[in-house]
């Protein structure tokens, strides 16, 4: 599964999505910090959303809300959609369906996050399990994976402004380069280098 990414010159915020080969193999779950209005062009798409699966045929359009869980399950070979992504700021309509995790965790250091958790739910006055299962069922997924998704959204916008992968991967706190890669790729379905370039 391969997607390649071409942004506008006019917006950072809109970009041309290309399925070069098709894939049914799901991108990991994640979110978008923005709110994703996808228009396929050509081909299909499938979303799963909340626990349903969102067909997307060319002609029509899918608004996904920022902060929403969501994959990209399946897709036509050479599908073209259009995605816009819309800031919270721009568009009272579109409006965030979850409280982003660093509201919650203002200062989760990136080396500690389940000692962190662990203050947080006592100061919730839950087990770290029972904040663990109350932030899944509320966020739709656990705490760690809201959190690096939010890393890799935070190195996405890096990456659109050019800042080298490397520097990104140092500045998001993954450990290496590489893992941060392999991370970006299994979310966003390319490498930082070819999003990068796009």
């Amino acid at each position: 599964m391969s997607w390649r990414y071409v942004r506008s010159s006019i917006s950072q915020d809109i970009e041309l999505a290309v399925c070069c080969d098709g894939y049914n193999k799901s991108l990991v779950q994640h979110f978008h910090q923005e709110a994703q209005i996808s228009f396929v062009l050509t081909g299909w798409r499938q979303f799963l959303v909340g626990g349903r699966y969102i067909d997307v045929p060319a002609g029509s359009s899918c608004i996904i809300p920022a902060g929403v869980p969501h994959q990209g399950i399946n897709c036509a070979p050479d599908t073209v959609s259009l995605n816009l992504y819309v800031h919270s700021d721009h568009s009272i309509a579109l409006m965030s369906m979850t409280r982003p995790l660093a509201e919650l965790f203002p200062d989760m250091p990136s080396s500690n996050g389940a000692a962190s958790i662990a203050c947080v739910a006592a100061q919730a006055g839950l087990s770290r399990e029972g904040f663990t299962r109350r932030f899944s069922r509320h966020h739709g997924m656990p705490p760690h994976a809201y959190r690096r998704m939010l890393r890799l959204n935070n190195a996405r916008q890096m990456l659109r402004t050019g800042t080298p992968p490397a520097q990104v991967a140092a500045a998001t706190d993954f450990a290496d380069q590489s893992h941060f890669g392999r991370s970006f790729r299994h979310a966003f379905g390319t490498t930082p280098s070819r999003y990068q370039l796009a």
